[in-house]
């Protein structure tokens, strides 16, 4: 399992990437947003309220460049760079930080739930777990490939 880290953490990074690519387009084209809406889960109020900017800057597009860094921080090689180790855990700290935000936003501001935005926010808990165990673990640097 551990010699998958980077693997998995690629993975997690691409697929955390493309889904806030996503929201990004549909923070600009809300009519591109594939979601129900019902009492409680409701996309298009999540993604056009006021908590869906930080400084005029949306958060899908911040969640973007997010997982943009991560990605290529998790590549094959740079798993080999072990000073990369703490740029990983502080970015990944930085993530989960705005996702307890995001969260307390959506429930205690919004009162509605984003299934994306909910998507975006377990791929950030998963990619912390790892790091934070593999890190833990001393995850050895993958084979040249």
């Amino acid at each position: 399992m551990i010699k998958r880290v980077p693997l998995i953490s690629l993975l997690l990074s691409i697929a955390g990437l493309l889904t806030s690519a996503y929201l990004t387009y549909t923070h600009f084209d809300a009519s591109a947003l594939l979601c129900s809406a019902d009492a409680v889960v409701d996309c298009e109020t999540v993604t056009t309220s006021e908590q869906s900017e930080l400084m005029g800057i949306p958060v899908a597009f911040l969640g973007l460049a997010f997982f943009a860094f991560l990605t290529v921080i998790c590549l094959p090689f740079a798993w080999r760079i072990e000073a990369l180790k703490w740029v990983r855990l502080g970015a990944i700290g930085v993530g989960m930080l705005m996702v307890v935000y995001l969260v307390a936003a959506e429930f205690l501001l919004i009162g509605k739930i984003c299934l994306w935005c909910t998507a975006v926010h377990v791929i950030t808990l998963a990619l912390a777990c790892l790091l934070v165990w593999a890190s833990l673990a001393g995850t050895p640097a993958p084979g040249p490939e």
